[in-house]
């Protein structure tokens, strides 16, 4: 399983700057002059016992002239956190401006949800930026997080693709400790919240869902920087980029209605320690009324739509349901006189003009003057089309993602050392290998008499179709796309192997290779012959055992992700003919 985490920062000007009227608005970006608390986020990260995976950090700075010094910050942090072992990629504006010269030059129009501009934007290029380098599963974390847990990575993907309550998990959702190791909001209730009990109401939802259990369960909430997301999610469903706040919860409403529902695991939480709120009271409550009215509108506009789901507010009580059904337009009313009249006992004059006005925009702007549903579906199908275009230039568009690897360096193999590793350095590398954790010592020496360790540069050829020297192989690092040609000598893709995939293994029973195998990417595999291969499971039939088994398992993999991407190519069709 190929795994990324996904760490989005946020810049924003000079302290005391004055903002500007296009400016990006975030809780706190940090400003251009300071350094934040993406160090400290990703220092937390030496921690992890896993570290096998792929580090995205997209740099969103809330103006694009900012840019430039934006990413020299955050290259500057990244340095300074000293995380070398851990490949880490930057996606910047730049980045997006690269990917749409591609499309262009390939014959495709650009598309407007390649954004970094907004909270769901910000988001939508997360997940997408797990697509370029072919992730199959997406964290999403916030750079005010510290990991405390060094399992963090293990437990994230421990479920993601499995079985259910009789549905696959392909959404995963984790949760926040706050500096008091409580999975609390850190709040104080105060009296103009009577109407408004929202954190009463995440209090009863945490308490029943994080507070109980069985550990894995089906969530009516997600926090946006504890999400794993399987790419059988979110190469079909995006975040909706129309709303202005709450798009993790957004998701998990949006990904229910494609029949996916999220699992919390109240055993995966990750420290929280935001800084100070700046903004007013009435400022952030304005917020909630827009995110609230707005996914109320998305339910209350739902159509029959093959493959999908109703969804009704008391699908997600008691939060955030308790703010989706028919008493909100009430609730916001009195909410507002109450915190007006809180400002004004206060002297607060503006701060009570500003409640007063919220029931004004609740009322005549607030509310989407368009259909939610059919919008989102509208984004759902454009989504969809863009990860298609993407996967159909996935080589150059990995390319540009190259281009920002900070630690990855192009790897030249000099074949004539490999061709003489030695038995003890192959016995190393095996033991150290997912594909070999069943086998013993003496089994996998016995392994590594027969076989051969091979690399292979990008684009080189592995085998070839109509090849009758027939090997076996065990992918241990990189990807091999396997192919056939068309009568133009043009590539048809026919699948991609990455690491723990094995190949070949149908060569038993053939006396050919039907499919031509290409290096992706530098790889790194072990190969035994046809011949070989025979023999020993003939002479040794408890090796001979296992290695049949893990042929098979490695089969079924092949053929339930196959079955799983036939069906959501279905679906997917059906959505874009809707």
């Amino acid at each position: 399983m190929k795994k990324c985490v996904v760490i989005p920062t946020y810049w924003g000007r000079k302290k005391g700057e004055p903002s500007k009227k296009s400016d990006g608005i975030y809780d706190h970006p940090t400003p251009i002059d300071e350094e934040g608390t993406l160090q400290r986020t990703l220092e937390s990260m030496k921690i992890l016992n896993d570290k096998k995976f792929k580090l995205i950090i997209p740099v969103c700075p809330i103006a694009i002239e900012l840019e430039e010094e934006a990413v020299n910050n955050v290259k500057k942090i990244i340095e300074k956190a000293g995380i070398d072992e851990i490949e880490t990629y930057l996606f910047t504006p730049s980045t997006l401006t690269e990917i749409e010269n591609v499309f262009v030059e390939n014959g495709y129009r650009g598309s407007d949800l390649l954004s970094l501009n907004g909270y769901s934007n910000i988001r939508n290029m997360c997940i997408y930026a797990a697509q370029l380098i072919s992730a199959d599963v997406a964290i999403l974390i916030d750079d005010d997080e510290v990991f405390e847990n060094p399992n963090f990575i293990n437990m994230a993907t421990e479920h993601i693709g499995m079985r259910k309550y009789g549905n696959v998990i392909y959404g995963v959702a984790g949760y926040y400790l706050n500096k008091f190791n409580e999975f609390y909001d850190d709040v104080d209730i105060v009296p103009w919240m009577t109407y408004w009990n929202r954190f009463g109401s995440k209090t009863e939802a945490f308490d029943k869902i994080i507070g109980q259990g069985p550990r894995m369960k089906v969530t009516p909430f997600a926090f946006g920087g504890a999400m794993v997301i399987h790419k059988n999610l979110f190469q079909l469903v995006p975040f909706d980029p129309k709303i202005r706040r709450g798009e993790d919860i957004d998701y998990l409403m949006n990904s229910k209605m494609f029949g996916y529902d999220f699992f919390l695991d109240n055993e995966l939480n990750i420290k929280h320690l935001p800084p100070p709120k700046s903004n007013p009271v009435w400022k952030r409550f304005r917020e909630d009324i827009y995110r609230f009215l707005f996914e109320q509108d998305k339910i209350n506009n739902q159509k029959d739509v093959n493959y999908m789901t109703k969804v009704t507010s008391a699908d997600f009580d008691p939060y955030p349901g308790d703010f989706l059904k028919e008493n909100l337009e009430d609730k916001i009313f009195k909410t507002n006189v109450l915190l007006a009249l809180d400002y004004l006992a206060n002297g607060d004059v503006e701060g009570c003009r500003e409640s007063i006005k919220n029931v004004y925009l609740s009322k005549h702007e607030a509310k989407p003057h368009f259909d939610v549903f059919d919008d989102y579906m509208h984004t759902q199908r454009e989504w969809v089309s863009l990860v298609k275009r993407t996967i159909e230039l996935r080589r150059n568009l990995r390319k540009v993602m190259e281009s920002y690897n900070l630690t990855g360096q192009k790897i030249e193999i000099n074949m004539e050392l490999y061709s003489n590793t030695t038995e003890k350095e192959k016995i190393i590398k095996f033991k150290a290998h997912e594909l070999f954790k069943r086998f013993t010592d003496e089994e996998i020496e016995i392994i590594s008499k027969i076989s051969e360790l091979k690399a292979y540069n990008e684009n080189d050829i592995i085998f070839r179709s109509k090849d009758n020297d027939l090997f076996i192989y065990a992918i241990l690092k990189g990807c091999v796309r396997v192919v056939k040609c068309d009568l133009k000598g043009e590539e048809i893709l026919l699948a991609t192997a990455c690491s723990n995939s094995i190949m070949g293994e149908t060569s038993l029973l053939k006396k050919e290779f039907n499919s031509t195998g290409i290096a992706d990417e530098f790889v790194e595999l072990m190969r035994i012959s046809k011949e070989d291969m025979e023999n020993l499971i003939k002479l040794n039939p408890v090796i001979g055992n296992k290695i049949m088994n893990l042929f098979l398992e490695r089969m079924y993999m092949k053929l339930n992700e196959t079955n799983v991407m036939y069906r959501d190519k279905i679906i997917k069709e059906e959505h874009i003919e809707d």
